[in-house]
C-alpha cells in the first residue's frame, strides 16, 4: 500500500475518533448537568411546579431518566450517521484502484 493511501486512511481514522470523542464529551456533559442541577439544586427548584408537582421530583422520578434516552438516541443516531460517512469515505478510498 502506497504512503499516501496510508496517509488518507490515518487521517480519515483520526477524523473519526476526533468526532467520536467530541460527541461523547458533549453528551457526557449534558449528562452530568442534567445530574449535577437536579440534585445540587433540590431545594430551590421545588418552588417551581410542572403538572401539580415540584421541579425536582419530576427531574428525580421523570424528568432525568428522559433526557438519559433521549441522550441514548441522540448518541445512536449520530454514531450511526458517522459510521456510515467513514465507511463511506473509507470504500472510496479502496475503489480508487489500490491493493492492501
Amino acid at each position: 500500500m502506497s504512503k499516501k493511501i496510508e496517509q488518507q486512511e490515518s487521517d480519515t481514522a483520526r477524523t473519526y475518533w476526533q468526532s467520536t470523542r467530541r460527541l461523547t464529551l458533549w453528551l457526557l456533559l449534558v449528562w452530568f448537568s442534567v445530574t449535577f442541577t437536579a440534585i445540587f439544586f433540590a431545594r430551590p427548584l421545588s418552588t417551581y411546579t410542572l403538572l401539580g408537582w415540584p421541579i425536582s421530583f419530576f427531574m428525580a422520578a421523570q424528568g432525568s431518566i428522559l433526557i438519559y434516552v433521549a441522550i441514548i438516541a441522540i448518541y445512536a443516531v449520530r454514531m450511526h450517521k458517522l459510521d456510515q460517512r467513514y465507511l463511506h469515505d473509507q470504500r472510496r478510498h479502496n475503489d480508487s484502484g489500490h491493493e492492501h
